[in-house]
């Protein structure tokens, strides 16, 4: 039997990470909490500075498990501590990151990502976000989607940035060449993809607006022929709620917070 968590959100978190059309579309997973309630079992945190403190302040008020929708490159040291001690769930609720095709269960996807690292020649990933955003948000967003992955960028420097975006280089680990494009415009919907080129063909993944409940795409090009995996329509906000339900009901301990301490530290290298 399914065992329901009641929820609290701050309107700041509502409108982040869209917590009242979770709740409602999961009903035998999550409820509101009562008003009179003591504490929730789940706060939902915004991602806007300060939430590592937010988060933490939640934990010792006696949240068993934090939702953080988009959060912004900090450094989450405290908080891992906080949540450690206190036995408390810290899911990062991203936009892109969150995808059910990255999801660690996600044998498949993780296996073609894998098989081209070992004959990659080139990585490429471009990110699409609004006007407006920040680039250093939407780097630690396409950063979040290349460690999700389990690729492991090294070496990054700034090629270019400016009001439009930014250009990174890098290396993987086998000395291969890495290129990061950011691109800020209205002209295409929000995106983040991955290319792996290889010597035989290649493997790709597109990570929709997570808006909706999108499918990721995910294909891969061997000399064996083209292949593409089964389509998963679900939304990151969803995929996320779940995996905390998941984590708080099995007792395993989630990892989102350790993924974001090495996003930090790339971002970091590049804005230090």
């Amino acid at each position: 039997m399914t065992t329901q968590l009641s929820v609290y959100a701050d309107p700041q978190a509502e409108a982040a990470g869209a917590v009242s059309a979770v709740v409602a579309s999961l009903p035998l997973s999550f409820a509101p909490a009562a008003p009179a309630a003591s504490a929730p079992d789940i706060t939902a945190v915004s991602g806007h500075a300060g939430w590592t403190e937010r988060a933490a302040a939640a934990v010792r008020k006696g949240a068993k498990g934090i939702v953080v929708s988009a959060p912004v490159a900090e450094d989450p040291a405290a908080l891992i501590g906080v949540a450690e001690a206190a036995g408390s769930v810290v899911v990062l609720d991203q936009p892109w990151a969150g995808n059910l095709a990255l999801a660690g269960s996600s044998e498949n996807v993780h296996g073609v990502i894998a098989a081209a690292l070992e004959d990659a020649v080139l990585l490429d990933s471009v990110a699409i976000g609004v006007p407006g955003t920040d680039p250093r948000d939407l780097l630690t967003e396409q950063f979040s989607v290349l460690v999700q992955c389990g690729i492991a960028v090294q070496n990054v420097r700034m090629v270019q940035r400016n009001a439009n975006g930014y250009t990174v280089a890098g290396v993987l680990a086998s000395g291969a060449p890495v290129a990061l494009q950011g691109i800020l415009t209205s002209a295409l919907p929000a995106t983040a993809s991955v290319s792996i080129l290889t010597s035989t063909g290649r493997a790709d993944v597109v990570l929709p607006d997570p808006a909706a409940a999108w499918p990721a795409v995910v294909r891969a090009v061997t000399k064996e022929g083209a292949t593409a995996l089964p389509t998963l329509y679900e939304s990151s906000h969803r995929t996320s709620w779940s995996r905390v339900h998941l984590h708080l009901s099995s007792g395993i301990p989630a990892t989102d917070l350790v993924q974001f301490s090495t996003v930090l530290s790339l971002v970091s290298q590049l804005t230090s």
